[in-house]
């Protein structure tokens, strides 16, 4: 499948939110690491600058909203590529995050942590390498993105990390003030088409929330209006509660969310959250009818993030300190 995140702005003040731009801040959207069926996710990330840094990643689970944290060591340009696989140990599974630059079918990984969750979104941030402690920089030198690989039926799905820009002082710690003064404003409003022509497609919604700490529990809820325009502009919409991260069918969220019922096959969404709430609307076409146009094995996301000005509350995230992840029990 093909897949793919743009991100625009209504003005200049926004212009520190792009999926094509070196950022600070790089927001993968989504992982996916299951074995049955059996799905990995390749994450790359490139320093494109003449300067070694540390890309801290948070591997921030869906269910549990915490987090698993490691370091990586980019030298000037260099291009990482990771990958997240889920395994089992006894009756325990979880998610295994590889350095898999570069390797062959015979070459070696290097592990870098353990994760126990099988989906969410990761987050990575720039960091000093010359400090002992954790010192964020105000560099906006990554860019990146992943593909999620089903092995079973061979389909991919490829997107632009977010690429959050440092627009002004850093203060070097990991409490990330998206307040357009530190970090580039995050916007309120998140955009994109969905295509449905039939009841074999599943329509996905992605939504993931910078506005947390984590380790904190509960993690407080956000709700989010999810409003749909057909093509014939017939506008309806739902409601749908997130904590940190959700991917909810939107046939979920309205039934019958099919041509044979909307009367058209696209339209046009958007979602007002809560808290800083932003994310992706992910579209899979798994099963299509043979009257569709596209061949069974392809599938088709679309995602838009919409900048605007106005903003219900500045964002944060607060991320923990990296803490080297134990092998499970």
């Amino acid at each position: 499948m093909l897949a793919c995140v743009l991100a625009i702005a209504s003005g200049a003040a926004f212009a520190g939110i792009n999926s094509k731009e070196v950022g600070a801040v790089l927001i993968y959207p989504t992982y996916q690491a299951y074995s049955n069926p059996n799905i990995d996710t390749y994450i790359s990330i490139t320093n494109d600058k003449n300067l070694p840094i540390v890309a801290h990643f948070e591997i921030i689970g869906g269910v549990s909203c915490d987090d698993c944290s490691f370091d990586v060591l980019l030298t000037p340009y260099q291009t990482k590529r990771l990958l997240l696989n889920r395994e089992s140990i006894g009756q325990n599974s979880f998610t295994r995050v590889y350095d898999a630059s570069g390797h062959s079918e015979t070459g070696d990984v290097i592990s870098l942590a353990a994760c126990s969750e099988p989906e969410g979104f990761v987050v990575v941030t720039t960091e000093d390498p010359n400090m002992v402690d954790a010192y964020t920089l105000g560099e906006n030198v990554l860019h990146g993105d992943l593909v999620i690989v089903d092995l079973g039926d061979g389909t991919s799905s490829q997107m632009g990390a977010i690429s959050v820009q440092a627009v002004g002082p850093n203060d070097g710690n990991r409490w990330i003030e998206f307040d357009g003064l530190e970090y580039a404003k995050f916007p309120n409003i998140v955009t994109g088409n969905f295509w449905s022509p039939n009841a074999a497609v599943e329509p996905n919604l992605v939504l993931f929330n910078v506005d947390f700490e984590t380790g904190d529990s509960p993690v407080e809820l956000n709700e989010c209006e999810v409003n749909f325009v057909n093509a014939e502009e017939v506008r309806f919409n739902a409601d749908h509660t997130i904590d940190c991260y959700d991917r909810v069918n939107l046939r979920n969220l309205a039934p019958g969310f099919i041509e044979d019922i909307l009367g058209t096959a696209n339209g046009f969404i958007w979602a007002l959250c809560d808290e800083g709430t932003h994310g992706a609307m992910i579209t899979d076409l798994e099963d299509p009818t043979s009257n569709y146009t596209y061949p069974n094995d392809s599938q088709h996301a679309d995602t838009l993030f919409q900048s605007t000005t106005v903003t219900r509350r500045d964002a944060k995230l607060k991320l923990t300190k990296f803490v080297q992840n134990e092998e499970p029990k």
